[in-house]
């Protein structure tokens, strides 16, 4: 029975948030899936589960005793693949299957750390990820910035490049959660008013996701029943608390924390709104195409892999406030504008649907272990 290792730094918000389906493929198609993460959530499907010390921050020494941890893991289990995710799980796990001499390795690039606008210190991360490149069979991309970027690197033999849709979205899910959700209800139950225009961000609140843009470009809009809520948890949630509060909207603003019903919250909004600094090809973007909602969007790597500026939504540089209260403004006060361009998702989304994904994986695994 062949055996497969996955890598990333964390499993409570990498692997069990992203990549269940893909452990589960491996597991129906006969194989032993183990994980190594920080240990820091259990993994469903998992056979065994490796806890490592590895951490974020490149700098923590205790990424070396996870290397030497992972060594003599991969030395002990023999697998057949590795597959690593995440910037520091992919420098762990292909440091460890060069010196153990391990099978062939895949990079899952979820987005580099160096892109187009990033501060000129991240060269550091375009400068690791090329060096190991010489000991990776295959890197794999999810958005065109990142292709064509990686495709400068050399790969180890005759290793290849590769781009795929995503992760992988469930549609399906999606379409049944639209004839399950009764809209009027949700929003009784979230206290909003049923003839309110709801705007909604799904992100974490860090400063990479700039959720400061929207509401300082939601204090602009003159449009009064527009509310506006932010799903999420994140250390700066005080702060956003306080500018909301700083700019007169606290209380058209509802800060819901993290949530497990997100498909429900997307149908009873109107507009979904993304001002991200830095992304690889964001989930949050693709689910909300997945309920037909307009998005406007920060004009970036990964967004604009998925946002057709004025066909499916709109695209705005991350730091224009007065852009993005143009375009929330608009739509706020279109609702046939928010309804065409909404439905014009519905066929831009398939091609990002899990069960494609999975299969233009499978075929990535047969060339690299052929």
């Amino acid at each position: 029975m062949k055996k497969v290792l996955f890598v990333a730094t964390t499993a409570k918000s990498h692997i069990n948030t992203f990549h269940l389906p893909h452990i589960k493929n491996f597991k129906d198609n006969g194989w032993i899936v183990d994980v190594a993460t920080n240990g820091d959530e259990k993994v469903l499907y998992a056979d065994k589960e490796f806890a490592l010390p590895i951490s974020r921050n490149p700098f923590k020494f205790g990424n070396i005793s996870a290397i030497l941890k992972l060594i003599k893991i991969m030395k002990t289990q023999k697998y057949d693949l590795i597959l690593c995710h995440t910037p520091m799980g992919g420098v762990v796990a292909r440091a460890s299957a060069f010196f153990s001499k391990s099978a062939p390795i895949i990079y899952v690039a979820h987005g580099f750390h160096f892109y187009k606008g990033a501060p000129f210190i991240n060269n550091i991360y375009k400068f690791i990820e090329k060096f190991l490149a010489h000991v990776t069979d295959a890197i794999i991309t999810m958005n065109k910035e990142d292709f064509e970027a990686a495709k400068k690197f050399t790969l180890r033999k005759s290793g290849k490049v590769y781009k795929i849709p995503g992760i992988g979205i469930d549609t399906k899910k999606f379409l049944n959660l639209k004839m399950q959700t009764d809209k009027k209800k949700k929003r009784n139950e979230l206290g909003i008013n049923e003839n309110s225009i709801v705007i909604l961000n799904v992100a974490e609140m860090i400063k990479r996701k700039n959720q400061k843009t929207i509401l300082k470009a939601f204090a602009k809009i003159k449009c009064d029943n527009a509310i506006l809520l932010i799903c999420g948890r994140g250390k700066l949630e005080k702060n956003l608390k306080q500018l909301a509060k700083k700019l007169n909207v606290s209380h058209k603003v509802k800060f819901l924390g993290f949530r497990n019903d997100i498909g429900e919250i997307l149908f009873a909004s109107d507009i979904f709104v993304f001002p991200s600094f830095q992304e690889g090809l964001p989930l949050a973007v693709m689910e909300a195409m997945s309920c037909n909602i307009p998005v406007i969007c920060s004009d970036i790597r990964g967004n604009k892999d998925l946002i057709i500026d004025g066909e499916n939504g709109f695209l705005i540089p991350f730091n224009d406030i007065n852009g993005f209260a143009q375009k929330i403004e608009q739509l706020c006060k279109d609702k046939v504008l928010r309804d065409k361009i909404g439905k014009r998702s519905t066929n831009l989304i398939l091609k990002y649907d899990i069960s494609n994904v999975i299969d233009i994986m499978n075929k990535i695994y047969a060339q690299v272990l052929d």
